[in-house]
């Protein structure tokens, strides 16, 4: 799917399909009935690449694939599996069962295998906010950058993970970015609950870049020297780069 296309479909509250199958937006209203934390941790695992796998767990799944891996992870693991089938069933508001003799997740009009995971998978890390648009680093030209560039993502893996594990009471939540962009944009939380998260993130960087503007504006009037400043207008192109 065209990048330009797909940016425009997850703007809106209809399903993108992907190779047959209908990947529905999840808002923040449904995250809280079900729960943040097992959203954060559950869907995570649906949404594994082989860097993830390889800095989690220390398996290298390149040689499988990740569907391969994350199945048989599945078959030895009723709690994994029964995680696995619930999210894909939220996603696709279909009832999914798993098939171990077409080794795919299958309802009565379509069926997830290998061969069409990756594609899915790519589509609901981004809808859910777990990825932005790839970044052109993320096709090194040669060995020595695709080194370097894995042990950049390694990194960047292990400070997420680190800091999941922070239980600093002080560290700002979705419900308080829920709340300052009700009232940056002077909205009621319902509405804001009826976003899903790539929704939210893209409005909630434009209200930054906004705010930041703003800002410029003020300093310029108040004497700043304009090299001095990071002038960027708000009507400007929102750059969804991946997760830190």
């Amino acid at each position: 799917m065209d990048t330009k296309d797909l940016e425009l479909k997850l703007c809106s509250d209809d399903p993108i399909y992907v190779a047959g199958v209908p990947i529905y937006p999840i808002p923040i209203r449904r995250i809280a009935q079900i729960g943040y934390m097992r959203f954060n941790s559950e869907l995570r695992l649906l949404c594994l690449t082989e860097d993830d796998i390889k800095v989690l767990t220390g398996d290298d799944a390149s040689d499988v694939g990740v569907y391969t891996y994350l199945v048989a992870s599945a078959v030895r693991d009723a709690e994994l599996m029964n995680a696995l089938i619930f999210w894909l069933s939220e996603i696709t508001h279909c009832k999914v069962l798993f098939s171990q003799r077409k080794i795919a997740f299958v309802t009565r009009s379509f069926e997830i295998n290998k061969d069409n995971f990756s594609a899915i998978q790519s589509v609901i890390r981004q809808r859910n906010g777990l990825q932005g648009v790839e970044e052109e680093e993320d096709n090194p030209e040669n060995e020595a950058a695709r080194r370097v560039l894995q042990r950049r993502k390694e990194e960047r893996l292990k400070r997420r993970k680190a800091k999941s594990l922070d239980d600093d009471e002080s560290a700002i939540t979705l419900s308080d970015l829920v709340s300052i962009l009700a009232s940056g944009f002077g909205m009621t939380l319902q509405e804001v609950m009826g976003y899903d998260l790539y929704q939210f993130n893209d409005q909630f960087n434009r209200l930054k870049i906004m705010d930041d503007y703003e800002v410029s504006v003020q300093a310029l009037l108040h004497g700043a020297k304009k090299e001095d400043i990071n002038f960027t207008h708000w009507l400007t192109k929102i750059k969804h780069s991946p997760e830190d």
